[in-house]
């Protein structure tokens, strides 16, 4: 039942998610660049519409002291029969800013098709998913017809960042107006290398923070004359880096903590010791932690380090550090357990494929964070492209993991990839659609209880 090794451009989801990608539409942190993403909405709604789709804006703004920029949405629902059960599918089409345009083959936007791949920023995370799913919709409207099932989508241009004011706040307005959900997929990319071998049923959280290291500035020439910030920060990124959790399981990869960048002196001024020196570090979670217990372990490694760090030279200078955890933009851990969602996806796939999906919980966050949180009950699926864009007809090819993937210079999925994906969606919705919709859905999404999507 796959697509023919040789895709048409004219391809239904290939020529939607080439629509997309030439809509430059990264996320609205400067209000110049609103009028570019609710483009990029209006081309998904416009698709939409024709297949019969209801058409909802929802625009929001504030709600946070630093991220309250403004963000522009939309809600679209296909209601067939009595809609006895709602699946609601999560997107986003804002993107990440293509970098060194230099290094780009073409331009990032350009939607350029060649040797069986589509090229441009956003195509894999994730315009090409939203693509495939509304041409899934399309395609399978003569068998939804005959089944009691409603069909949603989210698409937000708030994800890439702060995500204050996207998915997060239309969830809420869902909830708000009595929108009972059963299950969402998210068409975040989910698998590495072959479409379809993963699907996620969670993902880790993300904590990100500061050290600060106090020191006296002074001549490089003159211990004396200096406290080096530099060789604190050195000790304790070596206590934290060492560290090992053993908190994963058969789905979810160990917690880890991760040094990610540095801030210290001047490469201009070589005999200078600086007076303060910075970490910025990122501890990604599974749902066995939590913000506030990663910000005690923290503080506990550097306050009674291991026993080789106490013979260190520079323990005495560990005092001098200051710690700092951004809890409050904290992105928490979920975990959906698998039920009719996730093997009517693994069915899917098998029926599309003749491939065995593996569910697990690696990667990055994404917005299931938020719908485990306001509809805990509801089962969550991750399903989308390859995150290291594919593999094409004629092998990886020698820039593969150096160019190609989500968020990397020539950002490709393959068009048959696309096509496929489009089959497996409209598989997955056709066989949820038949199985019994679950009991008593109205009682069990009215108020959020985290610890419901915590795995044992």
């Amino acid at each position: 039942m796959s697509a023919p090794r040789d895709v048409s451009p004219e391809d239904s989801t290939v020529k939607l998610a080439q629509a997309l990608v030439r809509v430059a539409s990264v996320t609205p942190l400067d209000a110049k660049d609103l009028p570019t993403a609710q483009d990029s909405l209006d081309l998904a709604a416009a698709a939409a519409v024709k297949t019969g789709a209801k058409v909802t804006q929802l625009d929001f703004s504030g709600g946070h002291a630093k991220w309250d920029y403004a963000v522009n949405n939309i809600f679209l629902e296909w209601s067939f029969g009595t809609a006895e059960k709602h699946i609601c599918y999560m997107g986003h089409l804002d993107v990440v800013p293509p970098g060194d345009q230099k290094k780009w083959t073409e331009d990032p936007y350009s939607g350029k098709i060649e040797d069986g791949y589509l090229y441009g920023r956003g195509v894999t995370d994730m315009k090409g998913s939203v693509a495939a799913f509304i041409s899934a919709v399309e395609e399978q409207l003569g068998d939804l017809k005959n089944q009691n099932v409603k069909i949603s989508m989210i698409l937000t241009t708030d994800e890439e960042w702060a995500a204050v004011n996207g998915s997060k706040k239309v969830l809420e307005w869902m909830q708000a107006r009595g929108e009972k959900v059963d299950a969402f997929i998210v068409g975040e990319p989910s698998s590495q290398d072959d479409l379809g071998s993963h699907i996620k049923i969670g993902r880790r959280g993300s904590l990100v923070g500061t050290l600060t290291a106090s020191g006296v500035q002074g001549h490089a020439a003159y211990q004396e004359l200096f406290e080096n910030p530099n060789r604190a920060l050195a000790l304790a990124s070596a206590i934290l880096n060492s560290h090992k959790f053993t908190d994963g399981n058969a789905n979810f990869p160990n917690t880890n903590f991760e040094t990610v960048a540095l801030k210290s002196g001047d490469f201009n001024a070589s005999a200078i010791i600086p007076g303060e020196a910075q970490m910025l570090w990122n501890i990604r979670f599974t749902p066995h932690q939590t913000p506030d217990s990663l910000e005690k372990f923290v503080k506990d490694a550097l306050a009674n380090p291991p026993e080789w760090a106490k013979q260190h030279p520079d323990f005495h200078l560990l005092k001098n550090i200051t710690v700092k955890a951004n809890k409050d933009t904290a992105s928490v851990p979920y975990y959906s357990e698998p039920g009719d969602l996730a093997s009517s996806a693994q069915n899917a796939v098998k029926t599309v494929l003749g491939r065995d999906a593996k569910l697990d919980g690696s990667g990055g966050t994404t917005d299931g964070r938020f719908a485990a949180q306001i509809y805990p009950n509801a089962e969550i699926i991750e399903l989308g492209l390859p995150e290291r864009g594919g593999i094409g007809d004629s092998g990886k090819g020698a820039d593969y993991l150096s160019k190609g993937g989500m968020h990397q210079v020539d950002e490709r999925a393959s068009v048959r990839d696309l096509a496929n994906l489009r089959k497996i969606f409209g598989e997955t919705v056709k066989n949820y659609g038949k199985e019994k919709p679950p009991a008593a859905a109205d009682k069990k999404n009215a108020k959020p209880n985290a610890s419901s999507h915590k795995p044992s």
